[in-house]
Order: C-alpha cells, then structure tokens, then sequence
C-alpha cells in the first residue's frame, strides 16, 4: 500500500469526522427552533388570557379607586367652598383682613 492510498483513507476519515461534528450542533439548532415554535404556540394562549385578567383588574380597580375618592373629594370640595364663602364674607367686612397669616 503507498502513500497515496493512506492519504485518501485520512482525507475520507476526516471528512467523516468534520460533518458528524457539523450535524451535531446542526440538529441542536434544529430542535432548540422546534422547541421555541412548540413554546410560543403555547404561550401564546396564555398570555391572552394574561393580557385578559390584568385588564379586568385594572378596570375593577379604577371603578374602586373611583367610588372610594369620590366622598373624600366632594368632602374637600365642600371644605373650600365653605373656605372661600368665609373669605370673601369677612374681607368684605374687613378689607384687611386674610386667612393667611
């Protein structure tokens, strides 16, 4: 057997080596993409549903915060308007007078 014959042998055995070692990683991108396509499929769903769900909190809590200001700014309302009538009551009988002092 001569030289060139062992040079071909090495030439195919590396050959061999290079794409099994390509196929590897190859087949990994593969399946991770397969998996990623699987998992947004299912998330997809879920983050409807998700999107949903904080909606409706959102909307009730708004509603809730609402009903809850609500007496808190009439009271405050009433208390400047009570303020401003007082005011205007005494600096027309005193036009020197203020309430800040």
């Amino acid at each position: 057997m001569s030289l060139d014959f062992w040079r071909n042998v090495s030439v195919v055995w590396i050959s061999i080596h290079v794409i099994i070692l390509c196929l590897i990683p190859a087949a990994l991108a593969y399946f991770a993409v397969r998996g990623m396509n699987w998992l947004l499929s299912k998330t997809g769903e879920g983050f409807a549903k998700a999107q949903d769900v904080s909606r409706q909190v959102n909307q009730r809590s708004e509603a809730f915060s609402a009903r809850i200001a609500a007496p808190v700014i009439a009271a405050h309302s009433k208390a400047a308007r009570v303020k401003k009538t007082v005011e205007s009551i005494f600096r027309q009988a005193s036009p020197g007078w203020t309430t800040k002092q």
